[in-house]
């Protein structure tokens, strides 16, 4: 491999087994963090009622609905 690097104009390095571990030594003595949970998100609250047309197409503010209707007695 260090002929392939040298080959294409970099140079093969090792990394100094010493300074790994004393690196992997100072990372596992750090403390973990702790987890905070997370916060449900509310529900969504579903409207029963009834459904309502909305035409874009005309002008509906003249026009009777059928939930404006009143009902017969």
């Amino acid at each position: 491999l260090s002929q392939v690097a040298q080959a294409s104009g970099v140079s093969w390095v090792n990394s100094d087994a010493e300074r790994i571990k004393a690196a992997q030594a100072v990372i596992a003595a750090q403390p973990g963090r702790i987890p905070v949970p997370r916060e449900p998100a509310p529900r969504v609250v579903v409207d029963e009622g009834p459904l309502v047309l909305v035409e874009t197409r005309r002008d509906l503010r003249n026009m009777t609905l059928p939930f404006e209707q009143q009902a017969p007695n």
